[in-house]
């Protein structure tokens, strides 16, 4: 049984809400309704004070939204350094919503973690892909996040239309006070967002399919994240999975080898919402003993959470300079 006590880790989706229009986002793939949600400062203070005094680290970085689009996220990063300032707080955002005032409050509070800026080309390329996004804004609010206190990452996502630029992005990246620049192939490409043709990169798929076929050889089990390291995914609606993978799948079900999921967050959904139920009941409950025992020996699980997730991280850097 997963117990409050060992939750060190929370990986949060504040919100299902982005501007952004980016075709191969999981908001496109959706089978089941999933509106517009977030969880406000009143719905996150629901949240256990003995947990968030805990926590090592927070990553805010959703299936289906973007950060920027909750407006309490200042507020909510505010309560958590108030009551643990040693917590690593980290975050994903196309950082195209919100002003500068906001962006400089919010980067005080991430000053031992980080952000990751999703900039994908230059201010004639970008939003090719960060459809419905401003670079020239974005950029203004990377620097301002910055001037705030924040460390800024620049992830740079790769098509042909843009490969030109890595350099001259990375240049920029330092310019305006981001502390990294990293470069990653797309997780698809189409007619319309082509594959770099001068970049030797391997597909995301690929590289989890060679990890996978090692671990299946060395006959691995899955290594859930909940037991290895005390991680929770909360859901914009309030809804608690052991992973961000978990909830997706079940909102899209676009991978069948995941297939015992979608019959379980079903029955139990109603009951896995921290903000109608307590948290410790929830883990305790059958939606997490039955995961727990068979993601053991599922096999989308341990494509996902092997004992070489960290080295396909790196392997998908096709550059990672820190400034």
């Amino acid at each position: 049984m997963f117990t409050l006590q060992q939750v060190k880790a929370l990986n949060i989706e504040i919100t299902s809400r982005c501007i952004g229009r980016c075709p191969f986002c999981s908001r496109d793939q959706k089978i089941r309704p999933y509106g517009n949600y977030s969880i406000s400062l009143t719905d996150f203070q629901k949240l256990p004070q003995s947990l968030i005094r805990q926590l090592k680290w927070i990553n805010f970085a959703g299936n289906f939204g973007d950060l920027s689009a909750n407006r309490d996220m200042v507020e909510i990063a505010r309560y958590i350094s108030d009551m643990n300032n040693n917590v690593v707080i980290g975050g994903e955002t196309n950082g195209s919503s919100q002003d500068e005032k906001w962006w400089r409050a919010l980067g005080g509070f991430f000053n031992n973690g980080s952000m990751e800026f999703s900039v994908d080309g230059l201010s004639d390329t970008h939003a090719i892909h960060r459809i419905g996004t401003n670079y020239e804004k974005i950029i203004r609010n990377i620097k301002a996040f910055a001037s705030g206190g924040g460390v800024a990452h620049w992830k740079f996502i790769v098509f042909k239309h843009n490969e030109h630029q890595i350099d001259e992005a990375e240049l920029k990246a330092r310019e305006i006070g981001c502390k990294r620049f990293f470069v990653i192939p797309s997780r698809d490409y189409n007619e319309e967002l082509a594959q770099p043709e001068k970049i030797d990169f391997n597909i995301k798929r690929d590289i989890f399919h060679a990890y996978d076929n090692k671990a299946a050889s060395s006959k691995d089990h899955a290594v859930c994240k909940p037991f290895a390291n005390g991680s929770l995914y909360l859901a914009a609606d309030g809804t608690v999975h052991p992973c961000c993978f978990a909830h997706c799948m079940y909102i899209t079900e676009h991978n069948k080898l995941f297939d015992f999921l979608p019959p379980l967050a079903q029955q139990y959904y109603d009951v896995i919402n921290f903000k109608t139920a307590p948290l410790e009941e929830i883990l305790k409950g059958p939606y997490f003993t039955k995961i727990f025992k068979l993601s053991k020996t599922n096999a989308y699980c341990r494509m996902k959470c092997n004992k070489f997730r960290k080295t396909v991280k790196k392997e998908l850097r096709i550059r990672d300079k820190f400034f």
